[in-house]
């Protein structure tokens, strides 16, 4: 189903005369990497390991990690380079690239034949399989479309077209090419979520915080620096007193300390996805400037490049 590029991932070690090899992917793709693993032993004479923590995508490099283990290569599959993500370790990054079927290309022209004006957008994986149709390819936490009339997300899950949604405030298809299923992030789920973020906004003004934690995440692509000393001296600014926090996975567990309300400095989603795994209020820095500005206009927080340094 995905096209791993087992010949140019031989190339690239031999070229390299990578001795340690550590293997990168997300959850989906760890079995066909471990297969993949197993018949790269057969051809070549180096150390091959598979990276058994979480990879959320090409943000989460685990380089920093694995350092101390004397890694000459890493092998990233199933995300695009960062251009504000820098590693300490050589890294190559293999697309994944979905193998198209007999049905794949015939189902999405059905749907595109019923939508007026319509965007194809999709990850990575499906760039090639979709060429024709010359998809905007959603990179990291961004939702690169702006003017968009009628968006169709190809892909799995939920997590970008969600992104796409919140960010327009409009309706996105999807089609899963694994599944074929058909489905919709609808205009009334947008505005009820949308409607609960101001609404946890709107409580600052009742209860107005007198100490904040501010959260910054050691991940590459969520180490938005730039964005954690922008909120600081905000809070400065504004005589609320605040505790920076430093972690690398964020979790209700690590978040304990006195304090009326978090901002996430690190991946946005966190508090637009997760908020009701915390017990905490979680706020973006968007959230924060809403309250502060009292203006209550939603604007979605993305990760940029200008969040670092």
């Amino acid at each position: 189903m995905w096209d791993l590029e087992t010949d140019r991932v031989l190339n690239e070690i031999k070229t390299r005369n990578a001795r340690k090899v550590l293997f990168q992917a997300p959850e989906g793709l760890k079995r066909a990497v471990e297969k993949e693993i197993e018949f790269l032993k057969t051809k070549i004479d180096a150390e091959l390991m598979i990276w058994g923590e979480t990879c959320f995508g090409a943000c989460d490099l685990c380089d920093e990690e694995v350092t101390i283990l004397g890694i000459d290569l890493i092998i990233h599959y199933g995300h695009e380079e960062l251009s504000y993500v820098h590693s300490e370790i050589p890294v190559v990054f293999v697309h994944a690239y979905f193998k198209e079927n007999e049905y794949f290309l015939k189902d999405v022209e059905n749907i595109l034949e019923k939508m007026e004006n319509p965007t194809v957008t999709t990850t990575i994986q499906f760039k090639k399989a979709l060429s024709k149709f010359n998809p905007v390819v959603i990179l990291g936490c961004r939702a690169p479309v702006d003017n968009a009339e009628n968006i169709l997300f190809v892909g799995t899950g939920r997590f970008h077209p969600l992104m796409m949604a919140y960010k327009l405030k409009k309706t996105v298809k999807i089609y899963n090419p694994i599944t074929r299923e058909i489905s919709e992030i609808s205009d009334q789920e947008i505005k009820k979520l949308i409607k609960l973020r101001i609404g946890r906004v709107s409580k600052l003004l009742l209860n107005p915080p007198k100490k904040i934690g501010v959260v910054l995440s050691t991940k590459k692509g969520q180490c938005r620096l730039k964005s954690f000393e922008n909120v600081i001296e905000l809070l400065k600014k504004n005589n609320i007193e605040y505790i920076p926090i430093i972690l690398n996975n964020l979790s209700q567990s690590y978040l304990f300390y006195k304090v009326d309300a978090y901002v996430i400095c690190a991946c946005p989603r966190i508090v637009m996805d997760d908020y009701q795994n915390y017990e905490s209020t979680l706020l973006t820095p968007e959230e924060l400037r809403m309250y502060l500005s009292n203006d209550f206009e939603y604007k979605f927080d993305e990760i940029l490049e200008n969040n670092f340094y």
